[in-house]
C-alpha cells in the first residue's frame, strides 16, 4: 500500500529546484519541465562465489522516453503487425584490473573481460515511445579472482554513435574472510526454501519504491561476530542535510539467528521483468543477514542505513537510499503551487489562508486541509488528495489549448471536479459548431467547440 507523504521540503524538491529558480516564482509549468525528465539507473553488484572468487554483473535499467525510436522502415520484419515503432539497444562492458581516477582509459589498457548484451525494442504507437512507465532492462555478469578493479560501460542507444553514454566505477574483489565492511544489497521478490535462494534486484540504484515493502541483504564482515548484538539501524535524513546529518531512527531491529543465512555459488538470470540470481544454502557459505524493511509505513523522504555493534561507536556499514515516488502529481514537487491548484475547489479566500504564514505554517495548513479528508486515516497515503492532483496533470495535458493551459479549461476544470465521464459523446451538426456531451451519473455536461484546435467551453449543465 502506498503511503502519503507531503514531499514539499523532502529530497525531491531540493534536487529540482536549484536556488535560482527558487528566487522566481515557481509555477505548474516551471515544474513541469524540470520534472519531466527521462530516468535510467545503472548499478553493479557483487556476490562471492564458493571459489573465493566474486560472482559479478552490471545491470541498467532505461525508460522509454529516455530512448530514441525510429520508425520502422518497409523492408524490416517486426515481431507483430501492430509494431511500428523500433529501438535498437547495446550495453557493452570492458573490465580492467586496478581502480582508476581517470574519466578516461589509457589506450594501451587491455580488459580482464569484455561482453556485451543487445536487442531491438519495439512497441506499437508513438504515445509508448515517450512513456516513462515502460523501460527495458538486462545484464552482463562474470566471474573475477580477488582484486582491484574498474570498469567501462557504454550504452548505445538508437544505433547512433552520438547516443552513445558511459559510466565508469571501481570496485574491489574480496575473500569473504578478508572482507571489513558490510555490503548492502536491496531486493524485491525473495523466496527461501531449504536449499535455495532466490531473489530479484530492485534495479533503481540507491533508490526504493515508495510505499512499498523491499528486501535487505547484508553481506556480514568477517569481524561479524554471533555472541555481539548488532542492529539494523534506518535513520530519516532531514530535510537538506547531507548523507552523514544526524536524523531520527525510523526504524530498528535487533539481528538474531532468525535473519541469518549462509550461500554460495549464485548464478545471475533476467529478462525485461526482472533481473534476478539463485544460490544455494550451504552451511560453509558466505554469512549474510536477511530482513524485510516495512517501507509502506515510512514517508517518502532519504535514509540512511546502517548496521552497528551495540556499543560502537562507528556502524561496521552503512548505504544511503532514497524513496522514489515514479508517478507523483506534478503538483506536489512544491508546497505553494499545491496549494495554488486547490483553486478549484476552495475559494480566493481560503487560497489566501493556506498561502499565508511561514513555509512551516503553510505545510502545516496544508497537511490539516487533506487530513480531514482523507478517507484511510490510519494511512500516510492520502488516496483523495492524490487522485485531485492526478486529475490536475490529467487536464492539463488532455485539455490545454494554444490560450489556456489544461486545467484552466472548462473541460478540464470538469475533469478537476467530477473525474472521467461514464460516456463521452461528440455531435456534428450541419452549420453549427461541435459539440460534447460528457455523462455522469448525477450530471450532464454539454462543451460546445469555439476554435477548430480542440477548444471547448461549458454551455449547459444539469
Amino acid at each position: 500500500m502506498y503511503k502519503f507523504i507531503f514531499l514539499i521540503f523532502g529530497l525531491i524538491l531540493v534536487q529540482t529546484l536549484d536556488s535560482e529558480a527558487q528566487r522566481r516564482a515557481t509555477t505548474y509549468e516551471s515544474l513541469l519541465q524540470r520534472t519531466d525528465n527521462p530516468a535510467s539507473y545503472i548499478d553493479h553488484v557483487l556476490l562471492p562465489a564458493a571459489d573465493s572468487t566474486g560472482q559479478f554483473a552490471v545491470f541498467f535499467r532505461l525508460d522509454y522516453d529516455l530512448i530514441p525510436f525510429l520508425r520502422k522502415r518497409p523492408e524490416m520484419s517486426p515481431p507483430t503487425p501492430e509494431s511500428e515503432y523500433f529501438a535498437p539497444i547495446r550495453m557493452g562492458l570492458e573490465i580492467f584490473e586496478g581502480h582508476t581516477r581517470s574519466s578516461r582509459r589509457s589506450s594501451s589498457a587491455q580488459p580482464v573481460f569484455r561482453d556485451s548484451w543487445q536487442d531491438t525494442i519495439w512497441v506499437n504507437t508513438f504515445d509508448e515511445t515517450k512513456s516513462r512507465f515502460d523501460h527495458v532492462q538486462s545484464f552482463v555478469s562474470t566471474n573475477l579472482e580477488p582484486g582491484e578493479y574498474h570498469y567501462e560501460l557504454q550504452l548505445t542507444r538508437g544505433g547512433s554513435i552520438n547516443e552513445q553514454s558511459s559510466n565508469r566505477r571501481n570496485f574491489t574483489v574480496e575473500k569473504p574472510e578478508d572482507t571489513e565492511k558490510a555490503q548492502f544489497i536491496l531486493l524485491s521478490n525473495v523466496t527461501l526454501s531449504d536449499n535455495t535462494l532466490e531473489a530479484s534486484f530492485l534495479n533503481y540504484e540507491d533508490n526504493v519504491l515508495y510505499g512499498q515493502n523491499y528486501e535487505l541483504l547484508i553481506q556480514l564482515p568477517q569481524g561479524y561476530e554471533d555472541s555481539g548484538t548488532y542492529n539494523i539501524n534506518l535513520y530519516q535524513i532531514p530535510a537538506g542535510g547531507d548523507d552523514e546529518s544526524d536524523g531520527e531512527i525510523h526504524y530498528s531491529v535487533t539481528l538474531d539467528e532468525s535473519h541469518l543465512i549462509h550461500f554460495n555459488d549464485v548464478n545471475f538470470s533476467g529478462d525485461n521483468e526482472s533481473i534476478s540470481f539463485n544460490a544455494n544454502i550451504l552451511e560453509d557459505g558466505v554469512k549474510y543477514a536477511y530482513l524485510t524493511i516495512p517501507n509502506n509505513e515510512f514517508e517518502n523522504s532519504r535514509f540512511r542505513i546502517e548496521l552497528i555493534k551495540e556499543g560502537a561507536e562507528e556502524p561496521i556499514g552503512e548505504k544511503v537510499i532514497n524513496s522514489q515516488w515514479l508517478d507523483m502529481p506534478v503538483s506536489l514537487y512544491n508546497l505553494d503551487v499545491a496549494i495554488q491548484m486547490m483553486e478549484f475547489i476552495v475559494n480566493d479566500q481560503e487560497v489566501r489562508r493556506l498561502k499565508s504564514g511561514s513555509a512551516s505554517e503553510k505545510e502545516e495548513k496544508f497537511r490539516e486541509f487533506w487530513s480531514q479528508r482523507d478517507p484511510t486515516p490510519d494511512t500516510e497515503f492520502n488516496e483523495l488528495m492524490t487522485e485531485y492532483y492526478r486529475r490536475v496533470d490529467f487536464a492539463h495535458t488532455n485539455f490545454k489549448s494554444m490560450q489556456q493551459p489544461g486545467y484552466e479549461t472548462d473541460q478540464g476544470q470538469a475533469y478537476i471536479l467530477y473525474g472521467p465521464p461514464d460516456d463521452i459523446e461528440r455531435r456534428l451538426p450541419t452549420n453549427a459548431p461541435t459539440r460534447e456531451i460528457w455523462s455522469y451519473p448525477n450530471r450532464t455536461l454539454v462543451f460546445e467547440a469555439t476554435t477548430g484546435f480542440g477548444d471547448f467551453r461549458l454551455v449547459s449543465e444539469s
